[in-house]
């Protein structure tokens, strides 16, 4: 009788436990769901308050270095959202004036380009003995599809457009400020919610972090912004029209590693075949970038940053294709930042450290 009570217990407690076990699972699969539908029906408000926050973890520094020099924090954030205001805007601009620019023209390259699949066709003509079929590439409107499928998505056609580039770019300014501003009352708000001790524990902690953060970001995007404006250079000495243009592409897809580079060079290395109708100058394109972006990579990046991340290639696609899925090109653009800001909180909490280490490539 003890025994079959025993054995009653025993499976009462593992069917217990199993339920338990499913129901979590259960909750973990509908809170992941919800995640993801938040973030994609609130993309209008989350997707501005992302960008926002890895801004002020650049811009933090301008502000910590204001303060020293005694000027108030308010003056000092509004000095520092001026300069930024300022550079993004005129960016911004000077993109925009070049999409309109490439758009307004690409009838031509339209042209040379149907003329260059009629020169291949006679080619192959000759060496197959049946020509190309390009009745159905002649009948595609390349200015609409290129309005409608840019890499911009048309953002910048337009002056309405605009406008609205302009509105998100003031919501960002602002999410921006309250950041800023908020993260000076952090402090004292912990210091108010918990023992000395514990406060200054955690303090610490979010200071190492935001420090880690902040060094990963500056130095990415000065990484960037050097190959943006070197790829600029370097387009205009080949001759390769909107140059802007394409050293924008490369400094934004800067960001996503390898498959950013790569994206970034091909697109100019294919036009300057259309602009001048010659495969010479794309080679010789494709090797000064390849140069440019190993140097940038692999001895730049690591020199300044000190100590890579050293993501994991599965990782980082895997976040490029859920980020991307959920907000499109600005999501690709943003995953590898976004990872690696999980990555660097994770790895300073020893319950979330095992998770770190699966982020991480080698070992």
């Amino acid at each position: 009788m003890s025994n079959s009570s025993s054995k009653y217990k025993q499976d009462f407690s593992i069917d217990a436990l199993n339920s338990n076990h499913l129901l979590s699972i259960t909750l973990g699969i509908v809170l992941s769901y919800l995640l993801v539908w938040v973030l994609i029906i609130g993309k209008e408000i989350i997707l501005p308050l992302m960008i926002a926050l890895f801004l002020s973890f650049i811009l933090d520094p301008i502000v910590s270095f204001l303060r020293k020099l005694k000027i108030p924090l308010g003056i000092s954030v509004l000095l520092t959202l001026l300069f930024a205001f300022v550079i993004l805007y005129l960016f911004g601009l000077l993109v925009y004036a070049n999409v309109q620019l490439f758009v307004g023209q690409f009838p031509l390259y339209q042209e040379r380009l149907l003329n260059s699949l009629s020169g291949l066709s006679q080619k192959f003509e000759l060496w197959f003995g049946e020509p190309l079929n390009l009745h159905l590439w002649k009948q595609i409107d390349w200015l609409d599809a290129l309005q409608r499928y840019s890499i911009a998505e048309g953002v910048l056609s337009s002056v309405g457009t605009f406008v609205t580039f302009f509105v998100k770019m003031l919501i960002v300014i602002v999410f921006v400020a309250y950041l800023l501003t908020g993260k000076r009352n952090l402090n004292i708000k912990i210091g108010n919610a918990f023992q000395p001790k514990r406060a200054k524990h955690i303090v610490n902690m979010i200071e190492r972090i935001t420090g880690q953060i902040q060094k990963y970001l500056s130095t990415k995007t000065i990484v960037s912004l050097i190959t943006g404006l070197i790829s600029m250079i370097i387009f205009y000495s080949f001759g390769l029209d909107f140059a802007i243009f394409w050293a924008f592409l490369i400094f934004l897809f800067n960001f996503i590693p390898t498959i950013g580079a790569v994206i970034a060079s091909l697109l100019p290395v294919l036009f300057i075949i259309l602009q001048q109708g010659s495969v010479s100058p794309a080679f010789w394109l494709t090797i000064v970038l390849g140069i440019l972006h190993f140097s940038t990579g692999n001895i730049l990046e690591p020199k300044l940053m000190g100590r890579s991340l050293n993501l994991s290639p599965l990782v980082v696609i895997i976040s490029l294709v859920f980020w991307g899925y959920i907000w499109g090109i600005a999501g690709m653009i943003l995953a590898v930042p976004i990872l690696a800001t999980i990555t660097i909180i994770f790895e300073n909490f020893d319950s979330t450290r095992f998770i770190a280490v699966f982020f991480r490539g080698k070992a």
